[in-house]
């Protein structure tokens, strides 16, 4: 409702006073009173309502679309777990270059290799190669000290008195020096049993593919018997040259 002015009503009951000729009532009066009091509070009311009404009615309620509501809810990857993933491709890198190499399959000659190495030389470097009274042979060592075959075999085949106290041995970059202990093999294996166990050690502890290709061609080679190897080295004579020649004719 429209609140009606005061004035307004006072002229309409003047203008209604003069053409019926009445004179003003008290209930006129309170009628002009009862109106000016009404008109208020149902103008104050009205607005009032009706503005409630207009922003019930603007009140849209929107909901999200199913993968909407299926973003927010879903669970938010921390950020350690963030950096974890970043540094996998680096541990995956780390972690195989520490994986060991397979063993080498022992036949043949890498096996009768092993069987010497058991019965003959474990006591004195390991079982594994690890060392004990003798140096160390497994993680490549036997390769630093021996970098070629030749050397290794006129080692086991003369020892330490073959090659006299204080005298060097090996790779000169090693610098071993012969302090004694080692015995001399000459007399007790052939020339295939000294290779066969130089050529194990080589491959198992020092992770050599050569001397893996050089077994199995030295497996071939006594298979189809084209060459006698049950000859014996003299331990006070042989040198690597001559050792060096016997491996180079047992190479296809």
């Amino acid at each position: 409702m429209v609140e009606i002015p005061e004035h307004l009503l006072k002229r309409s009951q003047s203008a209604r006073e003069r053409l019926t000729g009445e004179a003003p009532s008290a209930d006129a009066s309170s009628e002009v009173d009862d109106a000016q009091s009404a008109t208020p509070a149902a103008a104050i009311d009205t607005p009032v309502e009706n503005s409630t009404e207009k922003i019930e009615e603007a009140k849209v309620v929107v909901e999200d679309a199913p993968y909407v509501n299926a973003a927010k809810n879903r669970n938010k990857i921390p950020w350690w777990a963030a950096s974890a993933l970043l540094c996998l491709p680096i541990w995956a890198v780390i972690y195989v270059g520490t994986l060991e190499r397979p063993a080498v399959e022992a036949t043949g000659v890498l096996q009768h290799g092993a069987e010497i190495y058991a019965q003959r030389c474990s006591s004195c470097h390991g079982a594994n190669g690890g060392g004990g009274a003798g140096y160390k042979l497994a993680d490549g060592e036997v390769l630093i000290t021996f970098p070629y075959m030749a050397d290794m075999v006129e080692w086991i085949a003369k020892g330490s008195d073959g090659f006299g106290v204080g005298n060097a041995y090996g790779s000169p970059e090693r610098g071993r020096v012969v302090a004694g202990g080692m015995p001399a093999f000459a007399d007790v294996l052939d020339a295939e049993e000294l290779m066969s166990v130089v050529l194990h050690e080589r491959a198992v502890f020092g992770n050599s593919e050569e001397a893996t290709i050089y077994a199995a061609e030295l497996d071939h080679i006594i298979e189809a018997g084209e060459m006698d190897l049950d000859m014996y080295f003299d331990a006070e004579t042989v040198t690597a040259s001559e050792i060096s020649e016997i491996i180079e004719s047992t190479h296809s």
